[in-house]
């Protein structure tokens, strides 16, 4: 199906300016429209690079980049373009370099530097990156009090953050509550 400029300009301006659009939305635009694709890529890449770059459609185009929908999977623009809507902070983007790290797509698989990016994404109220910060914790990093303390403290913080997390609460509070056992056996050490 084509539409004309004006209209993917209309749908990709509502992705960018809307806070509830996700990469959902994006994902389904690039789908749909086939024959638009270059169109709204083009847009993306502008939009990121421009005098006041947009960090969720670096965001976006860098996800994108990164599954191939839509576009040429690509991982080193994929980073680029990730890393540089982190730096702008977008939350969304620094949990994705964590997941980069952890599973070794975007850079060399490291733990640690995963840990890194998810307690910073979490500190900024972040959902996912305190579910997967305190996931972390407790089952990747040594059994400390003060790695369980920290992993009760962000798996908390993820169960009462139902706006990015959805169903997800229910397993943060039962990690919580996995957490809360191991440091309180960690104490009696």
């Amino acid at each position: 199906m084509y539409l004309p400029g004006y209209v993917v300009s209309v749908i990709v301006i509502f992705i960018m300016n809307h806070a509830s659009a996700n990469v959902f939305i994006a994902n389904y635009v690039f789908n749909w429209l086939d024959t638009n694709k270059d169109c709204v890529k083009n847009y993306l890449r502008r939009a990121a690079a421009g005098r006041v770059p947009n960090a969720y459609a670096a965001y976006v185009l860098g996800t994108l980049y990164l599954t191939g929908e839509g576009l040429k999977k690509d991982l080193g623009k994929a980073e680029y373009f990730i890393r540089m809507a982190a730096n702008f902070g977008s939350p969304e983007a620094i949990n994705s370099l964590g997941d980069g790290c952890y599973s070794g797509d975007i850079c060399e698989k490291n733990t640690l530097k995963a840990l890194e990016y998810y307690e910073k994404g979490a500190k900024l109220g972040y959902g996912p990156a305190q579910f997967n910060a305190g996931i972390v914790l407790l089952k990747y990093m040594p059994k400390t009090k003060n790695n369980l303390r920290k992993a009760v403290f962000y798996l908390d913080k993820a169960s009462k953050n139902s706006n990015d997390l959805g169903e997800m609460t229910e397993s943060a509070l039962q990690y919580k509550k996995d957490a809360q056992k191991e440091l309180a056996a960690c104490k009696k050490v």
